[in-house]
């Protein structure tokens, strides 16, 4: 290697703050260049005759930070072809919240030697100014990537580079999606300088001041985050000596009924397009994944992090055509992919069980559409939907001469069921859906009619059948000519 890339820090402020090595490195060098000048060790560099050239330009020419960076590793790569060594001085500490040193270690450092001259950092002047132990807990996240962070509360959170009231305004609603709106929040400013400047103001109003390079976002610890693990350490407190009674005598036996009830509550604001109560009754359905999750844990069979470890990796194994290189065309080779490596997953040696795993606890009528679904996979179907119609049109009769002669009934309502699931099947309708939806349909039309009737000042029980009949089909005009308007 012909040349050395020397990547000093500069500390959080000014000159007095620069570690005598790296001044001294710089007063012997022939060329500096730095990131930025506007910096208070730059400008103090300068003040004292010291030439410093800065890639300040290249901000103002290029679309976006990426850009940037790139364009400033390129540059000093131009340098180091010269055969000469290279001085690249940045903020604070090369290795703390620098892109670009992260770019020169990735795209340089295999040419050319990089040497690193480390500094004092910024975030050295947050815990002196805030006096806390970095110890206790400390997450640092650049203000682009907050949404996808997963937030805890649990850490002392740094948000560096809050230059602009824009940013400030993007950093506030991230952190309100977790953070509490009264939260406290440390706004620090040029720490280490005489303007040296920290306001502390509840999140919603974090926006309201002013901002530059130097301005550092800071929120303490917060026992109200939203986050799984407040909903862990929640749920550990139920089923505490200083919890619930009623959660302290849950197994996962007692909870099975709660999980059947929530799952079908799921469903219906699904089925009632009701956004507002599927936001709540997921959030029932996930307690009842954290409640289960809780008992194991106690019981030391697993915890929430292994039930995370299961579905990551069991996604990314199963989907090869997004996290590997297989290569699908459609939809159903997905679910074709998915199945082979299922199959191959829950191979124990015995086919049948492999074949047909359903769990016995689906409704019928979702298990016999699973069941046809499987058998088709492997070519047991029909071609055309005549051979499905034909077969229901052949159970009814078969059903129809087990009622005349009195025997079979059951077997043959049973193969009717069957067959009427496998033409839905075939029509691509999930015969789940479509009971479903009839029901709601009978219940609506039912309600309708006992309206009507009460409106005519009768009492529907008390009406024979053939009057019933009169207000159904009432109902049912109603009912279509609503849809018409």
């Amino acid at each position: 290697m012909s040349s050395c890339l020397h990547v000093m820090g500069l500390g959080p402020s000014g000159l007095e703050q620069l570690t005598l090595g790296n001044y001294r490195r710089i007063l012997g060098a022939k060329r500096i260049f730095a990131r930025t000048a506007e910096h208070p060790c730059v400008q103090e560099l300068m003040a004292e005759g010291i030439c410093v050239e800065s890639f300040d330009e290249i901000y103002a020419t290029k679309p976006s930070f990426e850009e940037v960076y790139e364009s400033i590793t390129e540059q000093l790569r131009k340098e180091l072809k010269k055969g000469t060594d290279v001085i690249y001085v940045v903020p604070g500490h090369p290795m703390v919240a620098e892109k670009t040193v992260q770019l020169i270690e990735e795209k340089l450092a295999q040419e050319y030697e990089v040497v690193i001259h480390p500094a004092m950092s910024f975030v050295d002047e947050i815990f002196r100014v805030l006096k806390f132990d970095p110890i206790d807990g400390v997450l640092i996240r650049n203000n682009d990537a907050l949404k996808d962070v997963g937030l805890t509360g649990k850490e002392w959170l740094i948000i560096p580079q809050v230059y602009n009231k824009l940013i400030a305004s993007e950093v506030k609603l991230d952190l309100m999606s977790s953070y509490p709106d009264e939260a406290w929040v440390y706004i620090t400013k040029a720490l280490g300088t005489p303007e040296e400047q920290v306001d502390k103001l509840p999140l919603f109003e974090m926006d309201h001041g002013t901002f530059d390079h130097l301005t550092t976002i800071v929120l303490p610890p917060n026992s109200e985050v939203i986050s799984l693990s407040k909903l862990i350490k929640v749920m550990a407190l139920l089923r505490s000596d200083q919890g619930c009674a009623w959660d302290r005598e849950q197994t996962h036996d007692t909870l099975k009924p709660c999980l059947i009830e929530e799952s079908y509550e799921v469903l219906e604001a699904i089925e009632k397009k009701d956004m507002y109560n599927l936001c709540e009754e997921l959030g029932d359905l996930l307690l009842q994944v954290v409640f289960h999750t809780q008992l194991a844990s106690e019981d030391q069979d697993f915890d929430i992090q292994d039930v995370l470890k299961e579905i990551i990796q069991k996604l990314i194994r199963r989907h090869p055509h997004v996290f590997g290189e297989e290569k699908v065309e459609s939809a159903d080779d997905v679910i074709r992919t998915w199945d082979r490596i299922k199959q191959e997953e829950k191979t124990d040696g015995n086919a049948e069980l492999v074949f047909f795993n359903d769990p016995l606890g689906l409704p019928a009528l979702m298990w016999a559409s699973s069941t046809q679904r499987r058998a088709a996979k492997v070519g047991f179907d029909w071609s055309e939907i005549d051979g499905p119609w034909g077969k229901v049109e052949e159970e009814l009769q078969e059903l129809k001469s087990a009622l005349s002669d009195g025997i079979g009934i059951r077997e043959e309502l049973g193969d009717l069921m069957f067959s009427i699931v496998n033409l839905s099947r075939f029509l691509k309708l999930d015969a789940e859906d479509v009971l479903r939806d009839t029901i709601h349909k009978f219940q609506r039309r039912f309600l309708n009619m006992v309206d009507l009737a009460r409106k005519d000042g009768l009492d529907l029980e008390k009406l024979p059948l053939d009057e019933m009949d009169i207000f159904w089909e009432k109902a049912k005009s109603k009912e279509k000519s609503g849809k018409l308007i």
